[in-house]
């Protein structure tokens, strides 16, 4: 074992089901594919979010509304909020995880494809959370001290092992 590889160890432990919102299944924003912009546009402002999921009936994953949409697909335009809906300006091909995804393969999914949020489903393509950075990032500085505990454990270890070899 290489001391450069601890931390890396360390990263792909975590799961994005060890995020707090997901292990308490903490309930999230999300609307139907008639919703209006302004609908949205006002919850997102409320709740100080930068996305929402958009499903149907059965709770299966249309698409996602985010403000990056709103600018690009409805502001630049000068179409009004009260007249499109979120099927109209909605991201349809979503990258989603699943909750036994590692939070760095959640990260580097979000690096390599410019995004903010991920939609979490379970087995049956039902989501089941929605998380953004943010909440990856809160995680990670929760864990922080875990994180120090578990190196400080392999770097005590890593001598026993370098003398038993």
């Amino acid at each position: 074992m290489r001391l450069d590889n601890i931390p890396t160890i360390i990263r792909t432990m975590s799961t994005i089901g060890s995020i707090e919102k997901v292990k308490l299944n903490s309930l999230f924003k999300f609307f139907g594919p008639d919703s209006t912009v302004s609908e949205i546009a006002d919850l997102m402002d409320l709740e100080d979010i930068g996305a929402v999921p958009i499903l149907d009936d059965s709770y299966l994953l249309l698409g996602i509304v985010s403000e990056r949409d709103i600018v690009r697909k409805l502001v630049k335009n000068g179409r009004d909020s009260d007249l499109v809906t979120a099927k109209d300006i909605m991201t349809k091909n979503i990258i989603t995880v699943k909750k036994d995804t590692t939070l760095g393969e959640a990260v580097k999914l979000m690096k390599v494809n410019n995004i903010r949020h991920l939609p979490i489903i379970d087995e049956d393509k039902k989501i089941v959370n929605f998380i953004s950075h943010r909440d990856i990032m809160s995680n990670s500085y929760s864990n922080k001290k875990i994180n120090y505990f578990l190196l400080a454990f392999a770097l005590i270890l890593l001598p026993a092992i370098i003398f038993i070899k």
